[in-house]
């Protein structure tokens, strides 16, 4: 198809959104007076369901990567949703999106560098052999320091433990380990074998750079989760720009380290990688310092240089009750893919058309269901969240909601296809009615309350990575930064299968029947606790700790 008419005649669907790929509804059907909350959930229907997602994963929006054109035309779409159904645009300028600079770039290979001076001596390192790419900004920066030892970087005062409170790190060069301490470890000071969101290096980056690190390398290796690979049904996506959020966000230079260059650092202390992680393990203790005649050099550079518009889409439905409208429940998914690669378009039905698809089904509910509910329901579909849940982030650093009033969020990220991975075994009805609910441990209420949203839908709600996670599922959507902020929320996803960012991730494989049933429970859920004045506390504070 010529590109400008595919343009034209896309962006007047999404602009009309009736019919063929909208949801389906018209005004006519539209209750003149209340439904029950149950009687509300027929506005969520499989064949509106399937539409959405047959134009979300078509050719024609190639893959949705964040920033281009076909992204902006899918997000078109979701807008175009929200004021058809009269949600409030409480985006930019009265519109319904929030926007951003997102950064693309091609790594300059020959001018990324790591060097140290230790004990006087010269050593250069090699990339991709001694270290590689983390990811971080696209701003091109060199840094030189005195090499500092951060410990795991955790900053955890609700599990008394903090790996800055003995050494200065401004202007540092920071070497740190990957995970929390005592990981795998039953009676861990934090959460036993599941890692807490402070284990992440979307959320621990962003706590050594407010720390005043002038660069940070991450020491590979250290206890494994024993995680056994999916594999992939095609190739998966390799290749392309590097695309990061314009502004502060990871904005120091960051790689990843061998153990053999962490003991070069660290030769004038005496200590070895090895022997510094087995003592903070062991005694549940920090051990933060600098280290003597050890300093380093990081340069990053990058080539054709570019900035692309990324937009969240965002759409408010208001609280009636005055005492609690100021409250909000925040409905999310991100609407982002992987694009075009390598000439394979990868689709994203699952990866995330489905979680986009169902806040739009969930919108629809409220609205032509008649349900009013005391607080406030912000409905949002994220960018960028395939390149490290960037557009959440620039979401809690720039609320449209204060923060210290949003009550939870209910996230949906890939809830259209049957979990098939080795990690966990296959029961003999092939997952064909199961959901994971993830992130639940830090606010057991949600459980309950998705608990008897259920009761009447009939879906197995599965909680096994609240318990393990060796994928790091929970860590890896858009939810992230709420836990972070100590908001509860949860996790709606339907786990891992071979066709996982492939190009066979299309809207034909998705099991429709089980992505209705789930979309109608987060519904439910949502309504429940947007039509009360229940409070969701958050775990950790004051919460008795494993092993103790």
């Amino acid at each position: 198809m010529n590109r400008m008419r595919f343009v034209v005649c896309a962006g007047t669907m999404a602009a009309l959104g009736a019919g063929i790929f909208a949801t389906g509804v018209v005004a006519a059907d539209a209750p003149t007076a209340a439904l029950p909350r149950q009687a509300a959930n027929r506005y969520i229907r499989e064949a509106d369901l399937r539409a959405d997602l047959a134009f979300l994963a078509s050719d024609d929006l190639a893959g949705r990567s964040a920033g281009t054109e076909e992204d902006h035309i899918a997000t078109d779409f979701v807008a175009a949703q929200f004021q058809r159904l009269g949600l409030q645009p409480v985006g930019d300028n009265g519109t319904y999106f929030q926007k951003m600079d997102l950064v693309y770039a091609d790594i300059d290979r020959a001018n990324t560098t790591l060097s140290a001076t230790v004990n006087g001596a010269q050593h250069q390192f090699a990339m991709n052999q001694d270290f590689r790419w983390s990811r971080q900004s696209d701003r091109p920066e060199k840094v030189c320091g005195e090499v500092a030892f951060a410990g795991y970087g955790v900053d955890a005062p609700e599990f008394d433990y903090s790996d800055f409170a003995d050494a200065d790190l401004t202007g540092k060069i920071g070497l740190v380990f990957n995970r929390e301490p005592q990981a795998n470890d039953a009676s861990s000071r934090f959460m036993g074998q599941w890692d807490t969101y402070h284990a992440f290096n979307w959320g621990k980056i962003e706590v050594l750079r407010k720390h005043g690190l002038a660069g940070l390398l991450m020491i590979q290796g250290g206890p494994s989760k024993g995680t056994k690979p999916v594999p992939a049904s095609s190739p998966r996506a390799t290749g392309g720009p590097t695309i990061a959020l314009a502004g502060e966000m990871w904005d120091l230079p960051i790689f990843t380290i061998t153990r053999a260059v962490a003991d070069q650092l660290l030769a004038p202390s005496g200590k070895t990688a090895d022997q510094l992680q087995a003592a903070i393990d062991a005694g549940g203790k920090p051990d933060s310092f600098v280290v003597p005649n050890s300093s380093a050099c990081m340069a990053k550079a990058f080539t054709n240089v570019s900035t692309h518009e990324g937009r969240n889409v965002v759409g408010l439905l208001p609280g009636t009750d005055p005492a609690l409208r100021s409250q909000t429940i925040i409905v999310s998914s991100h609407h982002d893919h992987m694009g075009v690669r390598n000439g394979h378009i990868y689709h994203g039905a699952d990866d995330n058309g489905s979680g986009t698809a169902a806040v739009m089904e969930i919108a629809q509910a409220f609205v032509r269901g008649g349900i009013h509910p005391k607080r406030s329901v912000l409905f949002i579909a994220y960018t960028a969240e395939e390149r490290g849940l960037v557009g959440s982030y620039y979401y809690v650093t720039h609320p449209l909601r204060p923060l210290a009033t949003t009550a939870a969020n209910f996230n949906m990220d890939m809830i259209g296809r049957n979990e098939n991975e080795p990690n966990w075994p296959t029961p003999p009805d092939g997952n064909v009615n199961m959901v994971n609910v993830l992130g639940t441990r830090y606010n057991p209420e949600l459980g309950r309350i998705i608990a008897r949203a259920n009761q009447g839908i009939g879906l197995k709600l599965d909680h096994k990575m609240d318990t393990v996670d060796p994928d790091s599922l929970w860590s890896r959507s858009d939810q992230y930064w709420f836990a972070g902020l100590h908001i509860p929320q949860v996790l709606f996803q339907t786990g891992l299968q071979p066709d996982y960012h492939t190009d066979r991730d299309i809207w034909q494989t998705i099991n429709y029947p089980k992505m209705t049933k789930i979309v109608r429970v987060v519904f439910l859920s949502v309504a429940d606790l947007a039509g009360s004045g229940e409070k969701v506390a958050f775990y950790p504070a004051g919460a008795p700790r494993a092993g103790r």
